[in-house]
């Protein structure tokens, strides 16, 4: 299971079932629902923006930014 917090430099894309993907900052994440919370629990309690399902499919954890940073570790 994978904390937020762990991951706070990254963002989370969520695709739905009606085939919306939308993508959160995991800060924005962490400052709704604190850094103690899973992956896993985001997943259950996010609503599509579209369609106000909370049918998501799959979740991919994504770095926006420069490869220099991503490479570094």
């Amino acid at each position: 299971m994978i904390v937020l917090r762990s991951i706070y430099q990254n963002h989370l894309v969520l695709n739905c079932l009606c085939g919306h993907v939308g993508k959160i900052t995991v800060k924005d994440l962490i400052t709704k629902y604190g850094g103690d919370i899973t992956v896993d629990a985001v997943e259950k309690a996010v609503r599509c923006s579209r369609c106000k399902g909370n049918n998501i499919t799959s979740t991919q954890i994504i770095y926006i930014g420069s490869s220099e940073l991503a490479m570094s570790g």
